[in-house]
């Protein structure tokens, strides 16, 4: 007879032991506290890199945008350290300081690392000239006075202007409202402000001894529309006031 073998059951395996609660939390403590001392050494490394190193000191600031402005004015009024650390400008402060000079309408600053900080300046576009106490200065599209003038090629406002206030706002943005055919033959603008509040009247004066009534400075690409044939007559008073109705007499 043929003996048939016994086949013997494999060995149980060892049955995990149980982890504890306490166990899982030793873990992520662990975790955080690892993840903690990493973020402070690279805080500390990009410490020493931007500040204590020196390798990203400011060494040269760079101006741009400028034609009327002075450079060195914008520098003097940026007061960007040079050898100070570049992380360390206050960007928006400097746009600030810039922005306050005579004749900027906006400054952006921004770093260019690793050495460099730059100052995009935005100028303002003068439209008209005015008397003021300091002397003759110039006048921004937006109705800005501002820094003395010596430009006698464009048209003067007769009128006491200061900044923001509602006849110097009138008269230049009737002048903006004008083609550059008509602008170019403007010499001076009269604005007056009714007591009651009511809209400044616009008065421009021309050359060969013209003049333009406008009227409140709504409606002002009708009444540009109406002018540029108008002027193409004979007359000396052109009156747009109303520009449904434009009149000329001589």
């Amino acid at each position: 007879m043929t003996r048939q073998a016994t086949r013997r059951p494999p060995p149980a395996r060892p049955r995990p032991r149980p982890v504890s609660p306490g166990h899982y939390r030793r873990r992520r403590l662990a975790a955080v506290l690892a993840g903690v001392l990493l973020l402070v050494g690279l805080a500390l490394t990009g410490r020493v890199l931007l500040y204590d190193a020196g390798l990203a000191d400011v060494e040269d600031v760079q101006v741009t945008g400028t034609a009327a402005v002075p450079v060195d004015a914008v520098l003097a009024a940026a007061a960007v350290v040079p050898g100070g650390p570049l992380a360390a400008v206050d960007t928006e402060a400097v746009a600030a300081r810039v922005a306050e000079l005579p004749g900027v309408a906006t400054a952006e600053v921004a770093r260019g690392w690793p050495n460099t900080v730059t100052i995009a300046v935005t100028e303002r576009v003068p439209v008209a000239t005015a008397r003021t106490p300091d002397g003759l200065a110039l006048v921004d599209a937006t109705g800005v006075v501002y820094r003395a003038a010596s430009d006698a090629e464009l048209p003067r406002l007769t009128f006491p202007a200061a900044t923001g206030d509602p006849a110097t706002v009138g008269a230049v943005a009737v002048l903006t409202a004008l083609p550059d055919t008509v602008r170019a033959q403007v010499r001076s603008v009269e604005a007056r402000v009714a007591r009651d509040g009511a809209p400044p009247q616009v008065t421009l004066e021309l050359t060969e001894d013209r003049q333009v009534r406008w009227g409140a400075p709504d409606r002002a690409a009708e009444k540009s529309a109406a002018l540029v044939p108008l002027l193409t007559q004979p007359g000396r008073v052109y009156d747009v006031a109303s520009p449904d109705l434009p009149t000329i007499r001589s």
